[in-house]
């Protein structure tokens, strides 16, 4: 196909220009969800109490009405430019159809929830991100570029970043901990660490041109040097789990993620089947073995949820129906005042089980084993990375269909990215954007980047 140049005053070709597009939906979906287009402009040197009170406002106001219309404007927008070949819209369903079995749940919770309003409007939000995600993905990926788009953002949301410490007023807090645009440490954490373990991936695995190579170091010691003054611990420590392990092999965060997946599946189904056959209470039990101020504080707030996941632990209160509900949080009975302005349970897989109860929480894990078994020949680097970070940040945050968090879209991207590919090469190894190279002519005949995009 030839592609035209403009002899308009900008003088730009028109594959340059159709790639500009083709990636414009995916730099869009993550500048929002990265809160690049709404910083925190507030001082973060008023009291704490005030900060905190400010935060439990937005957590329990509704959002404004342009914010609730775009995920659907995103979508049409999207199925607008999709629809237009058959093909590429029969890949868009494929990639969709997993992913809406889990909405169908959280939909599906409604009928037993106390306040179904609030469970409607949230679970369609979910639907309406998968719709979105997969439009962005389909769209860039259907040129091959989706690695290019991500780092691009990279290092335009980098430089953004960075310009908040020259406001030290607004991007660092009482403590003196970097935030950013972040109105919290551990929210800018969670995006920065991601962020570096995308750049180390691209470094190795797909970066060709000197270009190339320098925007990833670049991405890596920028975001690096801003996570180590976040003083975020959390992140920190994924990163230093994580990033040799995507250095050292692609199929051992597959299994470090099915490693995570079997731990909490021992937690919430083997283990209780023990306790109850000795005669013990589940229930009661993790709540004796829970110190109340380790890990931060976090033990304590499990201790104190426990209880209310006891009340149904078969089915819980229903997909958004805890955190949030009504002027105030439901968590205003635990004993300490901070709490009541609590937003998650500062792990996901806590808030999965407080808000669908034991039995979608499993399918949530199981449906996770599958997938990674399943198209573990489709399965990329980057697509990878993000699913291990993503299950690893759920452990002590909360990001799984949660709301429009930021690791959350990432882990629907990595999970679509996979599809992707899987349903082009279902029965070869395909990798996300990359093709491995053949050894025909013996191991020196490699190049260090053993990974290609497709021409």
């Amino acid at each position: 196909m030839n592609h035209v140049r403009s002899h308009g005053p900008l003088r730009v070709s028109s594959r340059k220009l159709s790639l500009v597009l083709q990636g414009l939906p995916l730099f869009l979906m993550l500048a929002w969800v990265t809160k690049a287009f709404t910083p925190d402009l507030r001082a973060k040197s008023a009291l704490m109490a005030r900060d905190l009170e400010l935060r439990l406002e937005i957590v329990s106001g509704s959002a404004a009405l342009w914010k609730q219309l775009l995920l659907p404007m995103f979508t049409c927008a999207c199925l607008l430019w999709i629809i237009r070949s058959r093909k590429v819209f029969s890949t868009y369903i494929s990639v969709l159809v997993p992913l809406l079995i889990f909405g169908a749940f959280l939909l599906f919770s409604v009928l037993w929830s106390d306040s179904p309003d609030d469970t409607l409007r949230r679970a369609i939000r979910q639907v309406l991100l998968f719709t979105s995600v997969a439009g962005a993905v389909v769209i860039s990926r259907h040129q091959n570029k989706f690695v290019s788009h991500l780092q691009f953002f990279s290092v335009c949301l980098l430089v953004f970043e960075m310009l908040f410490l020259l406001v030290p007023h607004i991007s660092f807090d009482v403590y003196g901990n970097f935030t950013g645009l972040h109105p919290a440490k551990n929210e800018f954490g969670g995006i920065a660490g991601a962020f570096f373990l995308i750049a180390v991936c691209i470094y190795r695995y797909y970066a060709e041109t000197i270009m190339e190579k320098r925007m990833s170091i670049f991405c890596i010691f920028g975001w690096g040097f801003l996570l180590v003054i976040s003083a975020s611990k959390t992140p920190i420590g994924f990163v230093l789990l994580l990033a040799p392990i995507a250095l050292f092999s692609v199929h051992a965060l597959r299994f470090f993620s099915i490693m995570v997946i079997c731990i909490w599946l021992f937690i919430l189904v083997f283990f209780p089947m023990l306790l109850v056959g000795l005669g013990e209470s589940p229930i009661e039990f993790y709540r004796s073995i829970l110190p109340e101020e380790a890990l931060t504080g976090r033990t304590g707030i499990w201790f104190h949820l426990l209880t209310d996941i006891k009340k149904n632990w078969m089915f819980g209160t229903a997909y958004g129906a805890y955190w949030g509900v009504g002027a105030v949080p439901e968590a205003l009975d635990i004993k300490w005042s901070y709490y009541q302005l609590l937003h998650t349970a500062h792990s996901g897989y806590v808030d999965l089980v407080l808000e669908m109860g034991v039995l979608a929480t499993v399918f949530w894990l199981l449906g996770l084993w599958v997938f990674l078994t399943t198209t573990r020949n489709s399965a990329d680097p980057l697509s990878s990375v993000v699913i291990a970070y993503a299950m690893l940040h759920n452990c002590l945050e909360t990001s799984f269909a949660h709301g429009l968090h930021f690791v959350w879209v990432l882990m629907l991207m990595g999970i679509m990215n996979i599809l992707y590919s899987h349903a082009h090469r279902p029965n070869f190894k395909a990798r996300f954007g990359a093709n491995h190279v053949p050894n025909a002519d013996g191991p020196r005949a490699l190049p260090p980047n053993a990974f290609v995009r497709h021409k």
